[in-house]
């Protein structure tokens, strides 16, 4: 009679065994890729020293006191362009008229906790940008096992992880924590639980505007969970009053700015006090020229630009959003509706953004980023082992030029 226990055990034993290096893999890659991102950054900015602790202390050898050449290896290198805002914010709060009101509060107010606990602020920028990426690589895994077959779940997080534009989920930015919250309302839509999907959506749109596009996925499996009828649809409604939520996130920061700020321009028609509630007036201190166009117009503005006045900005952005959309195009197929919508809209909304006759596509690869579905959906596309050496190998290599452009500050992320 023990036999058979003893057996089960052993069996029990031998299936956790192989599990547990399993389990430290995905870490693993975490952590690895952690360290390479920071040691890169380190020596770039060794090679062209940009803020004022990279110019007054060299990276080597080592030098005292310690916490300052830590500062100057560690956290000085990300210092670059929207972190610099992110550190302001995180150090003096948000004031009225200096474009602070541009950017979403989720993300520099989770990283003032630690920064009251005494971290450096960009340290704690890092901390909750790095432990969110730790935790959407996770979760992006459970989404992943809905659509994939075991063999394509880890080439699928590397297709995304490796991705150029995915550099700056690394970085102080709002990318890391926007996509964990994105990916756990798309998986808690699948398993239907709606009020944690919706809820995450609302943090998604606390973080950044682009939160708002979740209630499309969300609002599309409901109703197809009610089979598209409206009985069954009506007999749903706590589960539709849910919805509300995702909205309710983006408008309590506007409401929060408009009451606390006065963010909104006197005197301005309709369509410009729309446009003021869902994207700061001040915003042009960050971004002087900022606005929607029809794509078409951008891209004829962007193209002509690449022509006659040629520069890294336009040819990169460019160059990136084509091959995203191209990789939107290819894994439309594979993809569920709710995902298609979810992930056209993000592109719509991209190529829609004009940031200014200098850079007209400011910022497009790292927000096409945000459509995460593509990468599940890509990944079958890649069926052989050569297809994949080669898409990781180049991706990477990618993924460390834009780090470089950026570090640089030859590119507008």
């Amino acid at each position: 009679m023990d036999s058979p226990k003893g057996i089960n055990w052993l069996s029990a034993s031998s299936k956790a065994a192989e599990a547990w290096p399993r389990a430290w893999q995905l870490p693993a890659i975490w952590l690895v890729w952690r360290l390479l991102s920071s040691l890169f950054a380190a020596f770039i900015s060794n090679l062209i020293p940009l803020t004022r602790l990279e110019k007054e202390i060299p990276l080597l050898p080592p030098s005292l006191p310690t916490s300052a050449w830590l500062e100057r290896a560690l956290l000085a290198p990300w210092m670059r362009w929207d972190s610099l805002w992110f550190t302001r914010i995180v150090t003096q709060g948000y004031q009225v008229n200096d474009g602070t009101t541009l950017f979403h509060p989720l993300y520099p107010w989770l990283a003032t906790i630690p920064y009251r606990l005494g971290l450096h602020p960009t340290l704690s920028l890092l901390l909750v940008s790095t432990t969110a990426l730790l935790l959407l690589l996770y979760f992006y895994e459970k989404l992943a096992r809905q659509d994939l077959q075991p063999s394509e779940v880890r080439f699928s997080t590397l297709l995304f992880l490796l991705c150029p534009p995915a550099f700056i989920l690394f970085a102080p930015y709002t990318e890391s924590l926007f996509l964990l919250l994105a990916v756990l309302c798309l998986l808690w839509t699948r398993q239907k639980s709606w009020w944690l999907a919706c809820l995450a959506g609302g943090l998604a749109a606390l973080t950044r505007q682009q939160g708002v596009l979740l209630a499309i996925p969300v609002a599309w499996e409901l109703w197809d969970s009610t089979q598209h009828k409206l009985p069954h649809a009506a007999k749903n409604w706590k589960n539709w009053l849910a919805l509300g939520l995702i909205p309710a996130g983006f408008l309590a920061w506007s409401i929060y700015r408009l009451a606390i700020f006065d963010d909104l321009q006197p005197g301005t028609n309709l369509f410009q006090r729309f446009y003021a509630l869902l994207i700061s007036p001040s915003g042009t201190q960050v971004v002087p020229v900022h606005g929607l166009r029809w794509p078409w117009q951008i891209i004829d503005q962007a193209v002509s630009q690449l022509i006659h006045t040629p520069n890294w900005d336009v040819a990169v952005n460019l160059a990136l959003g084509a091959g995203l959309l191209l990789l939107l195009a290819a894994a439309w197929p594979r993809l569920r509706w709710s995902d298609r919508l979810y992930s056209l809209a993000v592109a719509i909304l991209s190529i829609s953004f004009y940031t200014g006759p200098e850079h007209p596509y400011m910022g497009m690869p790292r927000h096409l980023l945000l459509a995460v579905p593509v990468f599940i959906g890509a990944a079958p596309l890649f069926n052989r082992p050569w297809k994949r050496l080669l898409i990781i190998a180049s991706s990477t290599a990618g993924w460390f030029f834009m780090l470089t452009l950026f570090m640089l500050e030859a590119w507008v992320p």
